[in-house]
């Protein structure tokens, strides 16, 4: 009897060994694909690209800048610690200035703006601060973790998912006795 579950547990063994070199192997393939797209990168990019750029990548980050606003320097310098972490989603920025069609068009009434597609449809955005945290000074995390849940990132980690973060906040929502209304 102790063969046979030996024999099996192997047999099991092997068939996950093989599963997971598969999907690492289409995982691979994938952001090779994807790389040759301009993933992994944060770029400017003209209005005239827009449409190309977002419509040949599954998931995409657009970053709404203009050139002199001290909050869009802040945007940027975050999509470029974030952009070579998740090479799934192209990040590129595109100056409000000159892109007064996309600018009516999606309705943008504020900078910096972040829209977030799917398959080259709106899908999320992130106007302002106050998501963030309402500071300056937040995070890098902070916008991983939103551009997670706006679902154009793949978290690597809990710490990206937020699950470190809800596990903190719930022993402390326990020991407030406060709702978890937040």
């Amino acid at each position: 009897m102790d063969d046979f579950m030996d024999e099996e547990s192997e047999k099991i063994m092997r068939s996950l060994k093989e599963q997971r070199m598969e999907n690492a192997k289409w995982e691979y393939e994938e952001n090779q694909k994807n790389m040759t797209k301009g993933h992994g990168t944060y770029v400017e990019i003209l209005e005239e690209d827009f449409l190309p750029v977002v419509t040949k990548s599954t998931f995409s980050v657009v970053a709404f800048f203009h050139k002199d606003f001290e909050r869009c320097k802040i945007i940027d310098m975050h999509l470029r610690k974030i952009a070579p972490a998740h090479p799934e989603c192209r990040f590129v920025r595109l100056d409000a200035e000159r892109a007064p069609f996309f600018i009516q068009k999606l309705q943008i009434q504020m900078l910096p703006t972040i829209m977030c597609f799917v398959e080259g449809l709106a899908y999320d955005s992130i106007i302002g601060f106050e998501e963030l945290g309402g500071v300056d000074d937040f995070p890098t995390i902070l916008l991983t973790r939103r551009l997670v849940k706006a679902g154009v990132l793949k978290p690597k980690n809990g710490n990206e998912s937020g699950a470190f973060k809800m596990a903190r906040r719930n022993r402390d929502d326990s020991d407030s006795g406060d709702d978890m209304d937040d």
